[in-house]
């Protein structure tokens, strides 16, 4: 039996051009997964997943419960202060509440902290330390006769103490 050559030999160009090629795939795949997780990332840093997994279903009982109370917060900071605007179930001001926020950096926890804010008007709640620049994820704590609701809120602050 006679062989034949094949009609394309396989010569050092088509091994380059085939590595390239190759390595081309892969960095376009890693490019378009890292862009797609840096754009939909929420900047929740959680210590231990095992543990929050396990805790989930009692996190929609006590969003199921915060639903039936029908409080509802609004924050913003305005001349560097934050301020949260609060509403009963049928929208009236919430007076008469306690209220903190718990400010969280999404991407440095390491710069979370507590602010407590004080009644400046009935459902109005400001607080009486600056708000680094910078975009913070806050967790309102609004508190009133036994009753816990905890709201969140993405700010973003473009004011304030330098950060």
């Amino acid at each position: 039996m006679m062989t034949r050559p094949h009609p394309r030999p396989f010569t050092g160009r088509r091994l380059a051009l085939m590595l390239v090629g190759m390595f081309a795939v892969v960095a376009g795949v890693n490019f378009t997964m890292a862009t797609l997780a840096s754009r939909t990332f929420s900047g929740a840093v959680i210590a231990n997943g095992y543990v929050a997994n396990h805790e989930f279903a009692g996190w929609v009982e006590r969003a199921k419960a915060q639903e039936k109370i029908g409080w509802s917060a609004r924050a913003e900071v305005r001349g560097g202060r934050l301020v949260v605007s609060a509403a009963d179930k049928e929208g009236a001001s919430l007076a008469g509440a306690s209220v903190r926020v718990h400010l969280i950096h999404p991407f440095r926890a390491s710069e979370a902290r507590w602010v407590d804010l004080h009644e400046a008007a009935p459902g109005r709640y400001v607080a009486l330390t600056d708000v680094f620049r910078g975009q913070w994820d806050a967790n309102i704590h609004l508190e009133k006769a036994g009753e816990v609701v905890v709201l969140r809120e993405r700010l973003f602050v473009r004011e304030g103490a330098a950060s």
